[in-house]
């Protein structure tokens, strides 16, 4: 995937394995710096991630840990660039299948 568009376009966006299952959406993209230059690494996918984006998971930790539940945690996938095969409007195609995308536990 070599081609230019705006990344925040990503967030959002629902994510599929080759298989056309659902991984779940886009909650945050990790970049990181060569030189002058930013390069995406991957996709995170997930609710932990978005919790994390709106800035809402060390209060919902937090409220965990108060009440003794470990509930709203899921487990996070991390997409490699790679492993990308399209990016269309609404939904972006992954060239594997959900069990070789990397599983991130709710800790990141």
């Amino acid at each position: 995937m070599s081609r230019r568009f705006q990344l925040d376009l990503l967030v959002g966006r629902r994510v599929y394995d080759s298989e056309g299952r659902k991984l779940g959406r886009v909650g945050e993209i990790l970049l990181f710096r060569e030189g002058e230059h930013y390069t995406v690494k991957g996709l995170l996918i997930g609710v932990n991630s978005l919790a994390e984006r709106l800035g809402v998971a060390r209060s919902l930790e937090r409220i965990e840990e108060h009440l003794n539940l470990r509930t709203w945690h899921s487990e996070d996938h991390l997409v490699h660039w790679e492993q990308i095969d399209a990016v269309e409007e609404k939904r972006i195609t992954l060239k594997v299948s959900q069990e070789e995308v990397q599983t991130l536990g709710p800790d990141g």
